[in-house]
């Protein structure tokens, strides 16, 4: 065999190797797949316009839906553009690394009574838009753990009847509590593992049945909580925020059904003011 037919054998082999690899492995430009299950409960005649206590749908006017797959980023997109009009419940979860997933989600007010987005890469989430002074009556719970939320949803405001508000393991930086004054149901806030630095109030704020207050895994260095009135509260996590060495206003007088804290825990507490309040 001469050097040039070689040459060529060699060219063309490592061409065919190439080629070959490219087959075997993901084609360029191809779109990555994530899992994500997802569970719809529709009612076809919604007699009723706002959300009450043991609220259950009337069997015959039921449909429940359940689907599980491997989806890409625009498919899972277009299930978030459901319609909204006749549901009730809506949860959609993806139990894939969701680095690579980007979606956003805009609700309708006065549609559904529960809704959960769990990890599929919620990047904006906006509430509404309302009509003047309208409010959303039917909304109770509202959890969208595991996304990439960096501030609370405009429209969050117009929930009267929220019972649950999950934003745990988000990106939040700030919190208002105030934004959330129209809500006088709500029995559990639950911001764990954000890089929330404040938790404020303009002013005082009322939460009578509020029962579980989850601040734990955050960034923060101060809290007042001199503004709060908060009588049912009995599970008040605020562990690992490693720079927090006191609450402003806290007394076992003000919140007589958490237990304490930790004295030998994640944060640095000021041991004085800790004696004060255990």
């Amino acid at each position: 065999m001469t050097v040039l037919t070689l040459w060529i054998s060699l060219l063309i082999g490592g061409a065919v190797g190439t080629l070959g690899a490219g087959v075997r492995g993901t084609p360029k430009g191809a779109s990555q797949l994530f899992h994500y299950e997802c569970n719809r409960l529709q009612e076809s005649e919604q007699p009723w316009q706002c959300w009450a206590e043991g609220y259950r749908p009337v069997a015959a006017n039921v449909q429940k839906f359940h689907e599980s797959a491997n989806a890409t980023q625009a498919d899972i997109q277009r299930i978030l553009q459901f319609n909204q009009t006749n549901t009730v419940l809506f949860m959609v979860n993806s139990n894939s690394d969701n680095q690579n997933l980007r979606t956003e989600f805009s609700l309708l007010p006065n549609n559904i009574v529960r809704l959960a987005l769990d990890n599929v890469g919620l990047e904006t989430l906006q509430i509404g838009p309302f009509v003047g002074g309208e409010n959303d009556c039917r909304l109770g719970e509202l959890s969208v753990p595991r996304n990439r939320l960096r501030e609370l949803p405009p429209g969050v405001e117009r929930l009267t009847v929220l019972r649950k508000l999950d934003i745990k393991h988000n990106l939040l930086q700030h919190f208002r509590l105030d934004r959330l004054a129209r809500a006088t149901s709500l029995r559990r806030l639950l911001l764990g593992h954000n890089r929330l630095e404040s938790f404020t109030t303009d002013g005082g704020v009322s939460f009578d049945s509020l029962q579980e207050l989850d601040l734990s895994n955050n960034r923060l260095t101060t809290l007042d909580s001199s503004g709060w009135s908060m009588p049912a509260l009995a599970t008040f996590h605020v562990d690992h925020n490693r720079a927090l060495a006191s609450i402003e206003g806290w007394s076992k007088r003000r919140f007589p059904l958490v237990k304490g804290f930790d004295p030998t825990g994640t944060n640095n507490w000021n041991q004085t003011w800790l004696s004060t309040v255990q």
